[in-house]
């Protein structure tokens, strides 16, 4: 997929963990994702999923936690404003911010992450951002 945008995940560090944390939303996550995060934690798949996981549209979604009126998600540590799974998270968390959502309009995306700029290179498509 061609994307109007560059990003540079070194912006990542800085920025306050602003695609983990929010006004609320879904993280969906397959159940092997689910197995596997589990497994990185040493946890029964089943206890993993019914203390971090939740079933919206007959999906899974991990949870998230609300703190001060913030949704955040719940492996978002906002001391460290770093992922406590990292390594482990899911394909929509490793995709970010290159989701098809984002193809024809980025707008949004440029005002909510910093490591987003526009690519030069694509000077037609990045007209929609």
């Amino acid at each position: 997929m061609n994307f109007p945008f560059q990003f540079d995940s070194t912006a990542c560090a800085a920025c306050g963990g602003r695609c983990c944390r929010g006004t609320g939303g879904y993280v969906w996550v397959s159940w092997a994702e689910l197995e596997a995060m589990a497994a990185a934690r040493g946890m029964n798949a089943g206890l993993f999923a019914k203390q971090y996981a939740r079933r919206v549209q007959g999906r899974l979604s991990l949870q998230e936690r609300v703190v001060n009126g913030e949704h955040l998600c719940c492996f978002f540590d906002r001391i460290a404003c770093c992922c406590t799974i990292y390594d482990n998270r899911p394909e929509q968390c490793r995709t970010f911010p290159f989701w098809e959502r984002y193809q024809e309009d980025c707008r949004e995306l440029l005002r909510e992450c910093p490591g987003v700029s526009l690519d030069l290179l694509h000077k037609s498509s990045a007209s929609n951002c």
